[in-house]
């Protein structure tokens, strides 16, 4: 599992995007303005690293939108 915070407005747009993009299940909390991805195979270095590689693809300033969760 992988969690990741919207830092900015886009947050919401881009991690839906990147799961979609890469048919990883991800779900948004409107509490804590955050998603999380879950991805039966994958352990949790791997779906980072396939999230990441996604977001890098699709837009290379996502990081001014969200940020890894501890």
């Amino acid at each position: 599992m992988l969690i990741m915070e919207a830092i900015g407005p886009r947050g919401e747009e881009l991690a839906t995007a990147a799961g979609a993009a890469r048919d990883i299940a991800v779900g948004w909390d409107d509490e804590f303005n955050s998603a999380t991805f879950d991805a039966d195979g994958m352990d949790d270095s791997e779906l980072e690293a396939v999230i990441i590689e996604e977001l890098d693809d699709h837009e290379p300033e996502w990081r001014s939108h969200l940020r890894l969760v501890d």
